[in-house]
């Protein structure tokens, strides 16, 4: 349990407050197939979930063009929205949000995803009045680089060392690092625990109920 007072609690999106993590590695999957291409593995596409979308698919598609990326991003999306649309957040984060904006905390997003992902999941949770602040991969360098925290600072008015990164996978503990803020890693994402143990500051937490004990924010889970 850490004693810290943070002033900004930045989140992950995908593999985060929404188990999507499955569903952007079959998307993967299925559009490099769509588009002829040997389906990447499950690891290969799960180590790429936080980056933008160029540097993805150049990683799991290694022999799709540029000139292709734009199709491949269509196969992906057709495939993936449909999918993503049943979701919902992860049990436990819809009350720890709620309850901790109502309170004042400041919530704020920091994802892989494009600008229009986030509207998309935004519309199809109704969360996005929770967060003050979301910065994307559409005007960001790609994690584990800090731009993303750095950004959020400017937004704030905050320095990085206010706030904790709650993320997923082993990118988004870098990026925290990098940005030298906190950090708690989630175990059900992208990365493996054990993986995520050598990076994440504040240690692991398997669910939301471990992740409000780490942060002392079980009050907001009553």
């Amino acid at each position: 349990m850490a004693n810290k007072d943070w002033q900004l609690f930045v989140f992950d999106w995908d593999g985060t407050l929404m188990d999507t993590t499955s569903l952007i590695m079959k998307g993967y999957q299925h559009a490099s197939v769509e588009l002829g291409y040997p389906k990447p593995s499950d690891e290969l596409v799960l180590s790429t979930i936080g980056l933008n979308r160029s540097d993805s698919i150049g990683i799991c598609c290694a022999d799709c063009p540029p000139g292709r990326y734009a199709e491949f991003t269509k196969a992906y999306m057709d495939w993936y929205a449909k999918q993503e649309s049943q979701l919902d957040l992860v049990p436990g984060f819809r009350k720890l949000l709620t309850n901790m904006h109502k309170d004042g905390r400041r919530l704020a997003i920091a994802t892989g995803k494009s600008r229009a992902g986030v509207e998309r999941v935004f519309k199809i949770t109704g969360v996005g009045d929770l967060f003050e602040a979301v910065q994307t991969a559409d005007t960001n360098f790609s994690k584990p680089n800090p731009m993303m925290l750095h950004s959020l600072a400017d937004e704030s008015g905050l320095e990085t060392t206010d706030m904790v990164m709650i993320g997923d996978s082993v990118l988004d503990m870098q990026m925290a690092s990098n940005a030298k803020a906190d950090s708690v890693a989630m175990t059900y994402g992208a990365s493996p625990a054990d993986k995520l143990k050598q990076y994440a500051s504040l240690g692991t937490a398997d669910n939301v109920e471990e992740l409000a004990k780490i942060l002392n924010l079980t009050q907001y889970l009553e």
